[in-house]
């Protein structure tokens, strides 16, 4: 009898321990990966190198701070630009399981969610009047650029700005003191810049849509669409609309083909600024840093606005880059909580972290006001170029939502290499984008038709 007594105690002392452990488990774990007081979320995105480390670091001050607040946690996984395929193979099959709560998409993948059933659009969360990130906390052409008929489907996040990148010196040996503002005159200064320094050419930069869209988008009072609908934000992109800016174009690209001091096609532009090779270059803020570690103290270099069509153009810059997006997977607690991520991710907080070591440019307006903002533009004050560019651009600049934009990207640098060269006339080039564009589009349209 003494025996079974004290087998019973034995047995309930063990349960009691078990449960305690059990209890101080849970509520010691707090944000633990795999608690089921805490909201797992899975974040996709395209960044590599110091891109990725700082994306990292984002994700890490949310987990440590809001997410440990209230009880979210997430998790990064990398996938290969531009980060579709996966979400397409998911989408086909609706694997809920196998998808992201938020991914990092880039304008040319919009038209895969933009009707997709699970995207959670980002107007119902950042309209709510109890968002801590407004819409007017953001640089206005940054939201019109991840809006879609007036409202947001995603938000900015990676942005970055066209810029004319110019040797100071060289310049100042030529006989000039200002960048250029027109193309015209960029064109009128490229053979004094090969002739009186030691560049080999005055300009470089390979015209893809990237680049064509900008000098579109940035002609007249207010800006250029360059195709129908808004450029894609009022409805689907069909077509270019944008046929006597694109001629405007041309005939003044023209100019810089017959300087003989062009260079059309791209190889090594980090290298080759930074060693001399071109007075003048033109791409992504996002290479300002780069730029700076190579250049090191061998020139004076500085940053400006691409050069308009024309002197009465707006000009400034679309906003490139990447957005966040986020997607419905049955449950409403991750939904709100992806919120809380994304909302995090273009705080003044998150988006001043991009000036260290890149030249994105923080979408939040209210960084400016920061010290850490402050004190990163006092290390390098080109770092504040693309954000005054964007800044003052009107919210009607922003990149195209594009069909087939991998075709349409194709025919435009073909076209303006071909033009580049010398071998084709302004308009042969405007016939062969027109041309190839509408092809693009009806390629694209006949495999998706619009419902």
């Amino acid at each position: 009898m003494k025996k079974w007594i004290a087998l019973l105690l034995a047995v309930c002392m063990l349960m009691a321990l078990t449960a305690c452990g059990a209890s101080k488990s849970q509520s010691s774990s707090g944000t633990s990966s795999g608690n089921s007081g805490t909201v797992e979320l899975t974040f996709w995105h395209s960044m590599d190198s110091v891109y990725a480390d700082l994306l990292n670091r984002q994700v890490d001050a949310f987990n440590k701070g809001i997410g440990a607040q209230k009880g979210i946690h997430v998790t990064a996984v990398f996938q290969d630009y531009p980060g579709t395929e996966a979400l397409t193979a998911a989408m086909t099959s609706d694997d809920v399981n196998n998808m992201p709560d938020v991914i990092q998409l880039y304008s040319e993948s919009v038209s895969l969610i933009r009707n997709y059933k699970r995207t959670v659009w980002a107007e119902d969360y950042i309209s709510a009047s109890d968002a801590a990130v407004k819409k007017s906390d953001l640089i206005p052409n940054t939201v019109e650029a991840y809006s879609i008929g007036g409202k947001m489907i995603g938000v900015p996040y990676s942005v970055s700005a066209l810029m004319l990148y110019y040797n100071k010196t060289y310049l100042q040996q030529a006989g000039y003191t200002e960048p250029p503002r027109t193309i015209a005159e960029m064109a009128a200064m490229l053979p004094a810049l090969v002739d009186k320094t030691d560049a080999q050419y005055g300009l470089n930069v390979r015209v893809n849509l990237f680049e064509l869209q900008n000098w579109i988008n940035t002609q007249g009072a207010s800006g250029t669409y360059f195709g129908n609908n808004d450029s894609g934000h009022a409805g689907y992109m069909t077509e270019l609309n944008c046929q006597d800016q694109l001629k405007a174009y041309l005939t003044e690209w023209q100019k810089v083909v017959d300087s003989g001091a062009y260079k059309s096609v791209r190889d090594s532009i980090n290298e080759e600024f930074a060693a001399g090779m071109h007075a003048m270059v033109i791409m992504s803020s996002s290479r300002i840093p780069t730029i700076e570690k190579l250049v090191g103290s061998s020139f004076d270099w500085d940053v400006a606005p691409i050069p308009t069509v024309s002197a009465g153009d707006v000009g400034g810059a679309y906003p490139s880059g990447s957005g966040l997006f986020m997607l419905d997977r049955g449950d409403q607690a991750k939904k709100d909580a992806a919120w809380q991520f994304v909302q995090y991710m273009i705080s003044d907080e998150a988006q001043t972290m991009w000036l260290d070591g890149t030249g994105y440019v923080p979408v939040n307006v209210n960084a400016v006001n920061r010290d850490d903002y402050k004190s990163y533009i006092a290390k390098d004050p080109r770092l504040a170029a693309p954000f005054t560019v964007l800044d003052s651009t009107p919210k009607s600049v922003v990149d195209s939502f594009t069909p087939n934009s991998s075709d349409v990207d194709s025919t435009i640098k073909n076209a303006m290499l071909q033009m580049g060269s010398g071998s084709a006339s302004a308009d042969t080039t405007y016939d062969a984008i027109t041309q190839g564009c509408a092809q693009a589009f009806a390629d694209y349209y006949r495999a998706n038709p619009i419902s």
